[in-house]
């Protein structure tokens, strides 16, 4: 019988494992391994798709993943000496029926693993086509075996099939990180998967880490582990956390400068914006028009318009637009356009603006109905002629670099 460390053979081909590290960002050290197949047909290597595609049939196929996920698990048995998750790559077949499922859990109880120190990957697209699959997903989650859903973003993802599975992890695809690394709006749509991923109660992993740029992202999005040849390539003996932990320190105290940096300029900005407030605020409840006691908001940097809401929420009168930068028409929004009697009590910014009177409020970036561009509302509530009335302007959301 060979040894863990040695290679195994099965379907005529020599298996061994290399092994890539899966590090998490709050704990700063490698939480998981995962594992990739090398095979070998006598002296030449095969990609683990061709190794696979040499099993005819899938009674053949689900009897070759069986062994290759064997294999994985004696050398991680073997190797492991601290708490780590195995993350293993399932092949269809050996989810195709219950009783498949059941041999897949049979083998790895047999290599020594403990079903919670195991998280198995299945392809989203793959579950997308086949309910038995799904079914076989179940057996194994309630044999104790974690499950992640891989390359979640490629393609056409479907949330609904996510939920339904109730993955304990998320992997995403590295293309949904390429995409996010180039374009600003990609990046603050992977901070709002990530946070979708977290309502659903799943870790998120992010894999194709391979730059310092990349990490940074990963850190901005909030993602619980990240995967990479920045962090670690895969090896028989992958780089341990004394190389990967300063690569990762280094990139986290650049973000904290960043951080900081931003905070120092939303507080100015803030200030400024409270000083403008006040002065319209002053003017209002003195009894002078609205148009006229709008000047100082209107003229905030980035003022995009102003608009008066009474104590439930519904707009008083149009948008007055800010007179130093003309907003960009539209005209396929037009219907949207004017929204005098418009209610807008559901708002984040109308809720704290009325719990809080008096108190500055700044929302969340978010898409504006009036003209579609990514907008901060800045909202206060105030007394006019004894009534509460909420004070509300719109600015441009800072841009993502």
């Amino acid at each position: 019988m060979s040894s863990p460390s040695s290679p195994s053979v099965s379907a005529g081909l020599q298996l061994d494992s290399h092994f890539q590290p899966i590090y998490s960002l709050a704990h700063r050290r490698t939480v998981g391994l995962e594992a990739l197949l090398r095979a070998r047909l006598d002296d030449t290597p095969l990609a683990p798709l061709e190794a696979y595609a040499r099993t005819s049939g899938p009674a053949e196929r689900h009897a070759f993943d069986l062994s290759v996920c064997a294999a994985h698990a004696a050398r991680f048995a073997a190797r492991q000496a601290e708490q780590c998750w195995l993350f293993l790559n399932i092949d269809a077949s050996s989810l195709a029926t219950p009783e498949a499922a059941e041999a897949l859990i049979a083998t790895l109880k047999q290599a020594g693993l403990a079903p919670s120190n195991v998280v198995l990957e299945v392809l989203e697209h793959v579950l997308e086509v086949d309910e038995r699959l799904i079914e076989g997903v179940r057996r194994v989650k309630e044999a104790g075996f974690l499950i992640a859903i891989d390359d979640f973003g490629v393609g056409h993802s479907n949330l609904d099939r996510v939920c339904q599975l109730e993955p304990d992890l998320v992997k995403f695809d590295r293309h949904l990180l390429r995409s996010a690394v180039t374009q600003p709006r990609t990046r603050n749509l992977l901070s709002r998967l990530v946070h979708l991923m977290h309502e659903i109660g799943a870790l998120v992993v992010e894999e194709g880490i391979e730059t310092e740029t990349d990490v940074l992202v990963a850190l901005e999005s909030g993602c619980d582990l990240v995967q990479g040849y920045f962090i670690g390539r895969p090896g028989a003996e992958p780089d341990s956390d004394v190389l990967i932990t300063p690569r990762i320190d280094a990139r986290w105290d650049e973000l904290m400068v960043r951080d900081l940096l931003k905070r120092k300029i939303t507080r100015r900005q803030v200030e400024i914006a409270r000083q403008a407030f006040v002065q319209t605020a002053i003017s209002l409840m003195q009894g002078t028009p609205f148009a006229q006691a709008a000047t100082p908001v209107l003229a905030l940097p980035d003022a995009i318009r102003c608009f008066l809401l009474d104590g439930e929420g519904r707009q008083i009168g149009r948008n007055l637009d800010t007179f130093h930068a003309p907003p960009t028409s539209h005209p396929k929004f037009s219907p949207l356009a004017d929204t005098t009697g418009a209610v807008w009590s559901r708002r984040a910014y109308f809720q704290h603006a009325i719990d809080q009177p008096g108190v500055l409020y700044m929302s969340e970036p978010y898409l504006s109905m009036t003209d579609t561009r990514s907008c901060v509302t800045l909202s206060m509530a105030i007394e006019i002629d004894e009534a509460l009335h909420v004070l509300c302007a719109d600015v441009l959301a800072p841009r993502t670099h």
